[in-house]
C-alpha cells in the first residue's frame, strides 16, 4: 500500500500539469478559432471590395480609351488621327462581330 501511494505522489504533480496545459491549449484553440472565423469575414470583405475596385478601373480604362478616341478625333496631328481611325477601326469589328453572333 506504501508502494501504491508513492506512486501516486510522483505522477500527481505530472498529472496535474498536463491537466494545466490541456487546459491551456483548449483555451489557445477556443481563441484560434475565433480569429480565424474574423479573418476569413474580413478576407470576404476584402475580396468584395478588390472586385468592386477591378470593375471601377475597368469602367475608367473605358473612359480614358472613349477620351483618348475624341482627343485623336478633334487634332489635327497625323498620328493622332491614325490612333483615333485605328481605334474606331477595331470598335466597328468588335460591333460586326456581336452583330454577326446575334444573328446565328
Amino acid at each position: 500500500m506504501y508502494c501504491n501511494s508513492l506512486i501516486v505522489n510522483s505522477i500527481l504533480p505530472q498529472v496535474i500539469d498536463l491537466k494545466k496545459r490541456v487546459f491551456m491549449l483548449a483555451s489557445r484553440y477556443v481563441d484560434v478559432k475565433k480569429q480565424n472565423v474574423s479573418l476569413e469575414n474580413e478576407k470576404g470583405v476584402l475580396m468584395s471590395r478588390i472586385k468592386s475596385l477591378e470593375n471601377e478601373v475597368e469602367e475608367l480604362k473605358k473612359r480614358v480609351e472613349v477620351v483618348d478616341v475624341a482627343k485623336g478625333i478633334g487634332l489635327e496631328n497625323s498620328e493622332s488621327i491614325h490612333f483615333a481611325r485605328m481605334r474606331v477601326n477595331s470598335l466597328i469589328r468588335d460591333i460586326d462581330k456581336c452583330i454577326t453572333l446575334l444573328n446565328e
